[in-house]
């Protein structure tokens, strides 16, 4: 079950990751800038990448938390206060050391995924929008997250 698992979600985050650094690496300087929120920060492409790849560092510690039977998340919580600090907390970073950075964490995010157990993918934790979900549930997060937001930086860049 858990190769099963493993290679379905490995595949569906293959997929996504080469869809958005196909777009990515083919990006101006520019275009790197342009605008894809606007209410509250401002959020460019950078920035857009560099929450990927905060959020997805955050979910595999949630991952970690769950096997050892922790909190994932503290009761109070605020997700709209966490995505409103990541500039302070990520700072102004060159898109190549982003795209670097977003390699790694993936990496990271596959070596987890190969260590589960069969009986580990359905130990639950809370996901501070998705509530109650699943150690499985959280590797659907992580991919619809990058595509939801690929989507939004396509519509943004107009591509």
């Amino acid at each position: 079950m858990s190769a099963r698992r493993r290679d379905h979600w490995k595949e569906r985050l293959d997929e996504s990751r080469d869809a958005l650094f196909s777009l990515l690496n083919g990006l101006s300087p520019e275009q790197w800038q342009a605008t894809v929120y606007a209410e509250g920060n401002t959020w460019t492409v950078a920035t857009v990448l560099a929450h990927l790849v905060e959020s997805e560092r955050g979910m595999s510690i949630h991952v970690h938390k769950i096997r050892r039977g922790e909190a994932t998340i503290p009761d109070d919580f605020d997700l709209e206060r966490w995505n409103a600090g990541l500039t302070r907390r990520t700072g102004d970073v060159a898109p190549d050391e982003l795209m670097a950075n977003a390699v790694a964490t993936r990496a990271r995010t596959l070596q987890v995924m190969e260590s589960l157990e069969d009986r580990e993918w359905e130990l639950t934790g809370r996901h501070p929008s998705r509530g109650e979900i699943t150690i499985d549930q959280y590797y659907e997060t992580i991919h619809a997250h990058e595509v939801g937001h690929l989507g939004d930086i396509r519509a943004a860049l107009g591509v």
